[in-house]
């Protein structure tokens, strides 16, 4: 028997210390624990134990996992580039520096506390929402469910010392 390490330059310390320190409420935490221990079933796994023929996304024909389906299948691309957005701004940095395997492994720890908890707390609703409504992902909808979640956090004085103003980046910008 062989084990393999699937990301070797993951520090899983640092992942495991940013899913504890984000501001979030604790069915989003569960909701990102799962897709961070890849308990969420896609193609790739079920094809490794014969549950489905092939490990291949419905959509479009490339391996499904779940980076996949929250980055590059469908509406999770248009969803994905928006929330890139939103953190590169509260970063102030350029879209480059911004790995798609922060959503399922944060492994940063350079920025200020108010800036890396609006990036945790986005991260971790981008993926609460995809995985509640995989059959109905809309932009429109994220965008009214992150205006809700906000909403909720900046309510209590704790959220609102935590994140500081750096969540207003969050604005409705329909195209």
């Amino acid at each position: 028997m062989r084990i393999q390490k699937l990301w070797p330059g993951t520090d899983w310390k640092q992942v495991w210390k940013n899913l504890g320190a984000a501001p979030i409420m604790e069915h989003v935490r569960s909701d990102w624990y799962q897709a961070i221990r890849d308990l969420i079933p896609t193609n790739v796994p079920l094809q490794r134990i014969n549950m489905t023929p092939t490990d291949n996304c419905q959509r479009c024909a490339v391996a499904d996992t779940l980076e996949h389906r929250l980055t590059n299948c469908g509406e999770g691309k248009l969803i994905w580039n928006y929330t890139r957005t939103a953190i590169v701004t509260i970063l102030r940095t350029i879209p480059a520096r911004i790995p798609n395997d922060w959503i399922l492994r944060p492994h940063f720890k350079i920025w200020a506390d108010k800036r890396k908890h609006a990036v945790l707390w986005t991260l971790a609703h981008l993926v609460s929402y995809s995985l509640q409504h995989r059959t109905s992902l809309t932009l429109q909808d994220y965008l009214d469910f992150l205006f809700r979640s906000r909403w909720k956090l900046l309510t209590n004085r704790r959220g609102r010392n935590r994140v500081g103003n750096y969540l207003a980046v969050l604005k409705p910008t329909y195209q």
